[in-house]
Parts: C-alpha cells; sequence; structure tokens
C-alpha cells in the first residue's frame, strides 16, 4: 500500500521519544504520560492531550489532535510461537519478530477521540474524524468520519467534490503567513452536502 505521506514529508517528521525533536516540532501534549516505543514520527503543531501508547512503526501528520487514552499499535503478539511473552523472548536473547500488517499512518490534521485503538497496517486519511472507542482496523480515506468497533464508516465529512478541493489545496502545507492570511477560510462552516468553491475563497 502506498503510503500517505512522501519521502520528504516523512524526512521532516520528528521523533516522538525525543525531546529535543517536540520542542522542534511545536509538537503538544503530557509527554511524561506517553508510552513510545519503536519509530514514532510526528509532523508539526500536533496536539497528543492525555495518555498515549505508540508502539512499532507509526507516523503522524500535521495538525493532528489527539484525545486520551489513544493506542497506534503496528505489532502484534505472535500467536503461532510457544510463549507470548515479549519479556521472555528478550531476557533470552530470542530473536521472534512482532505479527504485523505494515506501519500505522495518520494522515494530516486527523481528529482521534478518546480510547481509540488503531491496529498494524490501517491508513487513517487526511482530514479524517476517528469517533471516542473505536478501534481501527481497517484503512479509511481522506475526510471520513468513523466509529464503532470494528470502526465502520459514519459518513463523509464533506462532498467529494469539496474533499477533492481540500486534497489539492493542502492547507497543512501552507506556512504560518498564510494560515494568519486566510482567516475567511478557517471560519468557513461547510455542510456536508452542499458544494462551496474553496478556491474562491483562499487567498495566496
Amino acid at each position: 500500500m502506498q503510503s500517505l505521506f512522501t519521502p520528504q514529508e516523512v524526512d521532516a517528521m520528528h521523533h516522538l521519544g525525543q525531546e529535543d525533536a517536540l520542542r522542534a516540532g511545536h509538537i503538544r501534549g503530557p509527554k511524561e504520560r506517553w508510552t513510545i516505543s519503536g519509530t514514532v514520527l510526528s509532523g508539526h503543531f500536533t496536539s497528543i492531550n492525555g495518555p498515549f501508547n505508540a508502539r512499532g512503526q507509526v507516523r503522524i501528520g500535521k495538525y493532528c489532535a489527539f484525545g486520551q487514552y489513544v493506542s497506534l499499535i503496528s505489532g502484534n503478539h505472535r500467536t503461532d510461537m510457544p510463549n507470548q511473552q515479549i519479556w521472555l523472548n528478550q531476557r533470552f536473547g530470542y530473536r521472534i519478530p512482532a505479527e504485523t500488517k505494515g506501519p500505522v499512518e495518520i494522515g494530516h490534521n486527523v481528529w482521534i477521540g478518546d480510547k481509540v485503538n488503531v491496529l498494524s497496517g490501517v491508513q487513517v486519511g487526511h482530514g479524517s474524524v476517528i469517533s471516542a472507542g473505536a478501534t481501527v482496523t481497517r484503512s479509511c480515506g481522506p475526510f471520513e468520519i468513523l466509529g464503532g468497533s470494528p470502526a465502520r464508516l459514519i459518513r463523509k465529512r464533506f462532498t467529494q467534490n469539496v474533499i477533492d478541493q481540500m486534497m489539492d489545496i493542502r492547507w497543512w502545507d501552507w506556512s504560518d503567513e498564510r494560515i494568519a492570511r486566510n482567516q475567511a477560510f478557517f471560519e468557513t462552516s461547510i455542510p456536508a452536502d452542499e458544494d462551496i468553491d474553496l478556491k474562491a475563497i483562499c487567498q495566496p
């Protein structure tokens, strides 16, 4: 499956386990309540608003917001092995890789509610919303709202035309100066069933 992010975007991400990287990326949240294991990367200006668990290969986009007790897990315990405890393997030096379907990727400007679990191989598309308590076992497209366990599509946030415009505009790549110039764009309410010419609102 193709990544949500270009190699250049991945190179610009910040490791959530490194204090200097968090400062450089303006990544906010109670880091003393996070459990980070593996290569867990995030784009600029993401907020993690409570206890947070991320393990394995995890990539998070810019301007995301996480509720409390969110878990992003790219590897699972093997059910085909005699032992289920990782600590035993570590004590005796056994090299048994975790079972995985691939990295977890959370797109740009995604909102994930409290107590959400996202499992290995899942891609959450740009601009999507995951309702509290959901367990996400399958990938979703951009600007979708999911809920339940396992998570299912509730609805799309916007019409397909508006989604296409959003994906073309990619406001999360704008500079702070351009974001500041676009108050009208960011304050525009977009009904889920209404087409709006967003480019007519956006300032260069």
